[in-house]
């Protein structure tokens, strides 16, 4: 009998821990429990024992954690997967009780993890190596956001149409994934989905906030739902993570739950055989409860945008500009502050603001940016480097943007940290550009939906393989990506590349310029700024003895060149300032505008 079939009539209890249970069981040990289906077979294959024992129908494998962050060996992920697959075989034939065994995967990202093709290129095979086993039933839990759901839902579907997909995701208190991703958007999402046979929560939270949720909570279709919550909240006592042994306040809050139409329970972190026992017990032959079902709720502002000049020129097929400053070292922002009042004189689309750019400590770019905002006029968009912020920081850093008034934001992966102060200063980088777009994506059919946000991404467009640079700028696009600001263009060559990637994608693409503004800053920039290509031509215009006047004319004629050479291959100007000159950026600007239109 296939899983969804029993669930037409059963309720359906999964097994508890085997991670926090294993560890008590065999306290001291210091690998991961996943291990132990190499080192130690005979101890999974009694946990899975006791669980059936208790009453479990649904065990899962153990192999939560294999990944190549922790299992960076394929070779050595195979042979665990397949493995974890036939202990939790075993210790059913053992039991002479009919289970369901089901291929555990947890959390899908890790900051090993750079993009989409990385991702697949580590749960395919083991999806492959569960089928192959013998798994039918595919678990992945304790999910942050949908990051790469849908390919590996379509692979598993493709590769047997019989295969089932069960899906939980991890909450907190407030109804949210550590990825932005609300209840009320899983709800609506994956209610519906057709690759997804059962869907719910799991970990995250105790009982009576999974009770809480679902007190308010929608349904959009009467699909299985599973809520497997933890035995509750932990604590600390020397060093080793305990959970209060509570199995009977479980099972009666878990009653509650079961009267919003949840159709599979059990137990995540802190539950023991106790606790599955307990449930089993008290609900196993108990009726289904229906659930209420709504209809889909009409979003009227799906899919606004923030109507800046910048968003509505770049969408009337004007051209844009978007002139960088960098934020300073200290707490002077005179020239900075002076820069923004003469930019929104010029009548300036966007001002950006950098985010420590080579990893070198400036002021904060969204909190100077939503002072520059308020006191000019102007809109800002501040870089956010994944760098300096896990997901958490980048997330409250949206949301206290969001509140001072920003809606625009370059998303970055961010410049490493320069070697020599990697003793002392840690780089973060628990998302890169992609995953952080994901997130806002998210936010934006969430919490900014009566006014969403608008994110762009940098482009390099160097390289060897244009392919395999489009390729990522897709990966961006389809992330909500909304245009791309490009390295400095100097080059024919560097247009070229441009266009070839604007063709490819159909992307928005703001070409930088960057003027030179001496002979000095000229050699540094051609000889010491890896990726950046200047023509000698361009070099040879400037000499040690011009004159800073003579140096400004030659940076706003070959300025206004290149600008001319893009304006049939990019949608908008980005300009970089050089030393906070903004008057020269002014300048150049004007001349564009005088030139071109």
């Amino acid at each position: 009998m296939k899983l969804t079939e029993y669930l037409k009539e059963n309720i359906l209890i999964t097994d508890g821990a085997m991670g926090t249970y294993y560890s008590k069981c065999y306290p001291g040990e210091s690998e991961l429990v996943e291990q132990a289906v190499l080192t130690d077979p005979g101890r999974v294959v009694d946990i899975h024992k006791e669980y059936i024992q208790a009453g479990a129908k649904l065990i899962r494998t153990n192999s939560f954690a294999v990944n190549d962050m922790f299992f960076p060996d394929p070779m050595q992920r195979s042979l665990i997967v397949k493995r974890s697959f036939h202990l939790a075989e075993e210790a059913v034939r053992d039991c002479g009780r009919e289970v369901f065994v089901a291929a555990d995967f947890g959390t899908l990202f890790h900051p090993v993890m750079q993009d989409l093709e990385e991702l697949l290129s580590v749960v395919e095979p083991m999806v492959d190596d569960f089928y192959d086993a013998g798994a039918r039933i595919f678990l992945f839990e304790t999910q942050a956001d949908t990051y790469g759901l849908d390919q590996i839902f379509t692979y598993i579907k493709e590769k047997d149409e019989e295969n089932e997909i069960l899906l939980t995701f991890s909450l907190d208190k407030n109804g949210y994934t550590k990825g932005g991703l609300s209840f009320e958007r899983i709800l609506q999402k994956y209610g519906r989905d057709e690759k997804v046979d059962v869907y719910g929560l799991n970990c995250g939270m105790d009982p009576s906030h999974v009770k809480d949720l679902l007190e308010q909570a929608s349904f959009y279709s009467d699909k299985p739902f599973m809520a497997v919550p933890n035995a509750g909240y932990p604590f600390v006592l020397r060093g080793q993570t305990h959970y209060q042994e509570n199995a009977d306040y479980f099972v009666r809050t878990m009653e509650r739950v079961l009267d919003y139409g949840v159709n599979v329970i059990g137990g995540c972190c802190g539950s023991t055989p106790e606790y599955i026992r307990k449930l089993s017990e008290a609900f196993g032959g108990r009726k289904i409860q229906p659930k209420k079902v709504s209809d889909l709720p009409i979003e009227e502002n799906q899919g606004k945008r923030t109507l800046s000049t910048f968003w509505k020129k770049l969408h009337r097929g004007e051209k844009t500009f978007v002139v960088e400053l960098d934020p300073p070292f200290n707490e002077e922002i005179k020239k900075v502050t002076d820069g923004a009042r003469l930019l929104q004189e010029a009548k300036v689309d966007l001002l950006t603001l950098s985010d420590s750019p080579l990893g070198r400590t400036r002021m904060d770019p969204m909190l100077l940016g939503a002072k520059l905002q308020r006191d000019s006029g102007i809109f800002v968009m501040p870089h956010v480097a994944c760098r300096d912020r896990n997901l958490i920081s980048l997330r409250g850093s949206l949301l206290g943007s969001y509140i001072n008034g920003i809606r625009h934001f370059l998303m970055v992966t961010g410049d490493p940290v320069p070697a020599a102060d990697r003793s002392q200063v840690t780089s973060v980088f628990d998302y890169n550009s992609i995953r952080f777009m994901n997130m806002a994506k998210m936010m934006n059919s969430d919490v900014f939906s009566k006014d969403t946000i608008v994110y762009g991404g940098a482009l390099n467009y160097h390289g060897r393989n244009p392919e395999a640079i489009a390729k990522r700028m897709r990966l961006k696009m389809d992330q909500g990506c909304s245009y791309f600001l490009t390295q400095p263009v100097y080059s024919d060559e560097d247009i070229k590349r441009i266009a070839l990637l604007r063709d490819m994608t159909g992307a928005k693409i703001l070409a930088g310029i960057m003027p030179l503004v001496s002979y000095k800053n000229a050699m540094f920039i051609a000889n010491e700024m890896p990726g950046i290509q200047i023509p000698e031509g361009i070099v040879k215009r400037y000499h040690p003895d011009m004159t800073r006047e003579e140096a400004e004319d030659v940076a706003v004629d070959t300025s206004l060149q290149i600008a001319g050479k893009l304006s049939g291959v990019c949608d908008g100007y980005y300009m970089m300032t050089p030393f906070n000159r903004v008057g020269l950026i002014v300048k150049i600007i004007e001349a564009i505008r005088e030139e071109l239109g």
